[in-house]
């Protein structure tokens, strides 16, 4: 429509001097309609567009020599050489060349010399100067693409290079977890079991009255090393077999849940009396329904603030609380300060468990972070000699 309408605008200014001579309306206005069809399939079409616009023009040529058509031509020229096939983009570069060639010959021989070169200048300024505007473009964006395309390519090779690295450690981590992790917690199980198999086959240990005394405080403790041995070997050879794979954790993976703090907490409760320890739990009656990551991080958490207090906590009361609100889960968990002029327990000189290297902390912290919460532990300034771990969870999407 821009075309048609500058082409009107050309005739009534200019009249016959532009469109071509003394000649019909019709005549002057049906190949500038032609050429507007054309133009509005030169991007689909182009081979197709640039047929007829030869052809059109040609024949207009012939006819009047009208300027309004020429112009549409030459950017029917245009989108031939950037949108067309690449063989039509050559043909039209050589094809115009030679046209304007042939054009100047003709004139020459015709004319006289400077109509000639005049007229040679004007055709290539109409038909060079398209076609090879239009090359340039296209080789722009050609060069364009083929630089995305090769930075694809490199982040694709990226990340298969960084895949497969993160491969490799997960295979060595596993392989040292089992090798090493898991074959020691095989040993603890094998001979917790055989202890137990073997007071077992001797009638139990007999009380004063010639009982089996059944609340032996030497048996619960190796029920309960025999039990959390073989639930770590479960969760170790699970463990083992997500790094070996190259899938992430989901939800066939079996996650620590909010409601399994209470049976952790009772979990803990044999080893908290041999400790001196009174476990005190503050739960809500239902936890809400929470992401599995923040149920992780809770959970974690929770376990490893409890064996905190088993290693390092003096004798006393310990206070695990767990408070939903509308958009965060508050755990604490509040022990007594361990005195070192009172040792809590007996504990033999350099034992790696007791001297703590401050990696649970670490991880405690780093789960809550992770998961856009806040975590803090140190003494509690509220109640002296209260050592407090406090973790701020977030329950909102973005967790």
């Amino acid at each position: 429509m821009g075309f048609f309408a500058g082409c009107l605008i050309l005739y009534v200014l200019g009249g016959p001097r532009v469109m071509g001579g003394e000649i019909p309306v019709w005549q002057a206005v049906l190949p500038v309609l032609v050429l507007c069809a054309a133009t509005a399939f030169r991007s689909v079409l182009p081979l197709a567009a640039v047929l007829v616009g030869t052809v059109t023009v040609s024949l207009e040529a012939a006819a009047s020599g009208g300027l309004g058509p020429v112009l549409i031509y030459t950017d029917l020229l245009y989108a031939a050489a950037l949108y067309g096939a690449p063989w039509l983009c050559r043909a039209l570069q050589f094809g115009t060349v030679a046209a304007t060639m042939a054009a100047t010959v003709v004139f020459l021989f015709i004319g006289d010399r400077s109509e000639g070169v005049t007229t040679g200048l004007i055709v290539a300024l109409l038909l060079i100067s398209p076609v090879w505007t239009g090359v340039l473009i296209r080789n722009h964006k050609e060069q364009a693409d083929a630089e995305r395309q090769r930075a694809a390519q490199i982040n694709r090779l990226a990340e298969l290079d960084r895949k497969t690295v993160l491969q490799t450690e997960r295979t060595r981590m596993a392989r040292e977890l089992h090798d090493l992790v898991a074959n020691h917690l095989s040993a603890i199980a094998i001979h917790s079991s055989a202890v137990l198999s073997l007071q077992e086959a001797h009638g139990g240990r007999k009380d004063r009255g010639g009982g089996a005394d059944e609340e032996d405080p030497v048996l619960r403790a190796l029920a309960v090393i025999r039990e959390n041995s073989v639930q770590g070997l479960a969760e170790m050879r699970r463990m083992v077999v997500l790094l070996r794979s190259d899938r992430a954790v989901d939800d066939d993976w079996d996650r620590p849940q909010l409601n399994a703090l209470g049976a952790l907490v009772e979990q803990a409760r044999p080893a908290a009396a041999a400790a001196e320890l009174t476990l005190h739990t503050e739960f809500p009656e239902s936890f809400p329904e929470v992401s599995s990551v923040i149920e992780v991080t809770a959970y974690r958490i929770v376990q490893e603030a409890l064996t905190n207090c088993l290693k390092h906590a003096a004798a006393g009361r310990v206070r695990i609380r767990c408070e939903t609100g509308a958009e965060q889960l508050t755990i604490s968990v509040e022990s007594p300060l361990a005195r070192p002029d009172v040792p809590a327990r007996q504990r033999r000189p350099g034992d790696p468990a007791t001297a703590g290297a401050g990696a649970g902390l670490a991880g405690m912290s780093e789960r809550a972070t992770l998961v856009g919460g806040v975590f803090d532990a140190g003494p509690d300034r509220s109640a002296p000699g209260r050592w407090r771990v406090r973790a701020v969870l977030p329950l909102g999407q973005n967790s």
